[in-house]
């Protein structure tokens, strides 16, 4: 992001540093099982991050899923949808110009764990992390093993509008990403490592749009080579399709975010049996160091109430500035 106009930066200096100063907080707090009142009252009202601890004891599948051989003998060669990348990053930038989603294939689960487990070769990294409500959907054989707590259902009011299962490896990371969800993300075997920013960070992200794109294993017939000269042909397995549309994203590597200022991230690691309240809006990515590490989340539709507009409006300035940084190059 170029410093030559500070008059055009300031407002969004003053953001991050007021944000800073009344809002957010140095660390993501630790707390036991809270009522829904203050839940609701002190973190979801507040649009503030926060670890609960004990939440998931009730849960079987705190002791039936550290053992692959139960989800083997429970799914078996149920077929499950699985996102495949070449490097293992999903939804992400390639080429500083596409937004790339994964290839999806269907497999039975046992060739899935198969792969993960290192018993079988494969042309990929897999990460089972479909989100059309895919515990419900795909993992019926599993879903007495977890319940929608009460006191959460209780503070929104409504039950989830999905529920999500996700099981990989290190090698799979999610890019940094926004939700238009409340996220309670619970960790059942291994761990996650978190980065967050507050939605007071937008302008600092510096979003931009890409072409959409997906992944698509290569075939001689495909074209390799877009209408500016890029290959897009990643290796002698993955190529990149473009496809018709835009998406706003994120382009930089962890040097850019570590040395701008005026970011707020919140670093944490979320281990087995605990729970992430993420509040909607907040960019995050995504990263874990266990063998296997297998989570399960629930999104709850947020509340479209004036936090949303106070974050369209802002959206909409920024966008409006880096038309007018366009027209000036």
């Amino acid at each position: 992001m170029s410093n030559d106009d500070d008059d055009d930066d300031y407002p969004f200096q003053c953001l991050s540093q007021e944000a800073r100063e009344l809002y957010l907080e140095s660390h993501i707090s630790r707390i036991r099982i809270p009522s829904s009142l203050v839940f609701y009252r002190d973190y979801v009202s507040r649009n503030k991050p926060v670890i609960i601890q004990g939440a998931l004891d009730q849960w079987s599948a705190l002791s039936k899923w550290n053992t692959s051989e139960y989800l083997r003998h429970q799914l078996g060669d149920t077929q499950v949808t699985i996102d495949i990348t070449p490097d293992g990053y999903g939804d992400c930038v390639k080429l500083h110009k596409y937004f790339v989603t994964p290839l999806e294939e269907k497999m039975s689960f046992n060739h899935f764990m198969d792969i993960i487990e290192g018993k079988t070769s494969f042309n990929g990294i897999v990460y089972c992390q479909h989100q059309n409500s895919s515990f419900t959907t795909e993992f019926q054989q599993l879903n007495n093993d977890i319940h929608e707590l009460s006191w959460v259902r209780e503070a929104f009011g409504n039950p989830p509008d999905a529920v999500n299962l996700w099981i990989g490896t290190s090698k799979s990371i999610s890019t940094l990403h926004h939700d238009p969800y409340e996220n309670l993300y619970a960790v059942i075997r291994g761990r996650k490592h978190f980065t967050l920013y507050p939605p007071t960070d937008l302008y600092w992200l510096d979003q931009k749009f890409y072409k959409k794109a997906h992944y698509e294993r290569y075939n001689s017939t495909q074209k390799i080579i877009d209408d500016d000269g890029i290959n897009l042909k990643i290796n002698e397995n993955f190529i990149i399709v473009p496809d018709d549309n835009e998406v706003p994203w994120f382009d930089h590597d962890k040097n850019d975010l570590e040395q701008n200022t005026y970011l707020n991230p919140l670093k944490i690691t979320l281990e087995s049996n605990e729970l992430l309240y993420l509040p909607s809006l907040w960019f995050h990515t995504v990263q874990q160091d266990s063998p296997m590490t297998i989570a399960c989340n629930f999104w709850y539709d947020m509340e479209y109430d004036i936090k949303w507009n106070y974050y369209q409006f802002m959206s909409n300035i920024i966008k409006q500035k880096r038309k007018s940084e366009e027209k000036r190059t």
